[in-house]
């Protein structure tokens, strides 16, 4: 019997897939570098259960002493800083999704930190580099989980709910995270553990938000950088703020809080 019909299909059969393969492959690294986002939701979020009020927070990673944003000076030499509302000379000139009025893109070191990179600490205050890879991450409130995303090589990324008892939501969001023991919908409380910190090797960090906004799919206004790029476009966020007019580039202009600021207060 004459293989060679067989032999050749089977072989444009795999010259399909390793194409395929390596289209995703080019796509997944075009996104990464210019930060397009390739996890949301497939489908509009169901209605989840009310969150009970939250009457107490208390920080993600326990205890919070042992935690802490990346300073300059303060927690090693580095030109890096991960607090809340900084700019990161550490990030370089790699473009980001947000766009100039030009249309040029706006290098990552410009752009505003919406949250805060939680990294290990020793006793002198110093980072220590991976040290946080595998910490527990805990709830900072009741609440509900509103989404649980997959990152990719970034780890997972868990929302959480919270009602107030003045009226009003906020919601807490943990990036980097691995393994995680909740699902959307899911009820938690306060101190419980949600995942762990996702190993990112020296990296290791979590990265925190206290936010009014669940969906940060649109929150970029028409007229501004993030709306003239690709910001706009899935239900965690981009994790970072920017724009043209100094008036509206910071986190706080598009709903972020301050979380350690947040947490202090309402501890």
């Amino acid at each position: 019997m004459d293989t060679a019909p067989q032999e050749q299909g089977c072989r444009r059969t795999l010259f399909l897939i390793a194409l395929v393969a390596g289209l995703c492959l080019v796509a997944s690294v075009y996104a990464w570098e210019h930060n397009i986002p390739l996890f949301r939701l497939s489908t509009p979020a169901p209605p989840y259960p009310t969150p009970s009020v939250a009457v107490a927070f208390d920080f993600p990673l326990q205890p919070p002493g042992a935690y802490g944003p990346y300073v300059q000076g303060l927690t090693g030499p580095l030109a890096v800083d991960t607090r809340y509302g900084a700019q990161n000379p550490a990030q370089g000139n790699r473009p980001n999704c947000f766009r100039d009025v030009t249309g040029g893109t706006v290098p990552f070191n410009q752009l505003y930190h919406a949250g805060v990179d939680l990294f290990a600490l020793d006793e002198t205050g110093n980072v220590v580099w991976g040290g946080a890879s595998g910490i527990p991450v805990h709830a900072v409130a009741d609440g509900v989980v509103v989404f649980v995303l997959d990152a990719g090589r970034e780890g997972e990324i868990v929302g959480i709910e919270h009602l107030l008892a003045g009226g009003g939501s906020v919601y807490s969001v943990y990036w980097h995270v691995a393994r995680p023991v909740v699902r959307a919908g899911q009820s938690v409380t306060l101190g419980q553990p949600i995942a762990v910190v996702h190993d990112m090797g020296l990296n290791s960090h979590l990265h925190w938000e206290m936010r009014t906004f669940l969906d940060g799919s649109r929150i970029f206004p028409a007229g501004t950088a993030g709306a003239r790029g690709t910001c706009n476009r899935q239900i965690a966020g981009v994790g970072y703020t920017w724009d043209d007019d100094p008036a509206r580039a910071h986190p706080d202009y598009y709903g972020y809080l301050d979380p350690i600021a947040f947490v202090t207060a309402h501890r």
